[in-house]
């Protein structure tokens, strides 16, 4: 009865290890930005403005209070008139991405 549930156990254990190998990514998430990234933007001239963390306070363009709830960081960065929002953690959705790209307007 040992032996049966040795096996049993061991075949689901290998069927589903099999299953985590054959089973492509869920192509909604992509790879967020890094230290790397921020480094290099720094490197190039970028200008860190803004760090948000769980839990910080901001604003809509309309005035409306949001309150950040990543886990990770979110870094904005500017340069001229172009602003650059770096997305951190181990996986970002794919419409936000792992970075954001804006234009600034007056």
């Amino acid at each position: 009865m040992k032996k049966i549930f040795k096996y049993f156990f061991l075949s689901i254990f290998s069927l589903i290890a099999l299953a985590l190998v054959l089973i492509p990514d869920d192509p909604a998430w992509v790879d967020c930005s890094n230290e790397k990234d921020l480094y290099r933007y720094v490197y190039e001239g970028w200008k860190v403005d803004n760090v948000l963390k769980n839990g910080d306070i901001t604003y809509t363009d309309s005035g409306q209070k949001l309150y950040y709830g990543g886990e990770e960081p979110q870094i904005y960065l500017s340069k001229d008139d172009n602003i650059k929002v770096l997305n951190f953690g181990w996986r970002c959705y794919y419409l936000e991405g792992a970075e954001l790209n804006y234009e600034k307007t007056f």
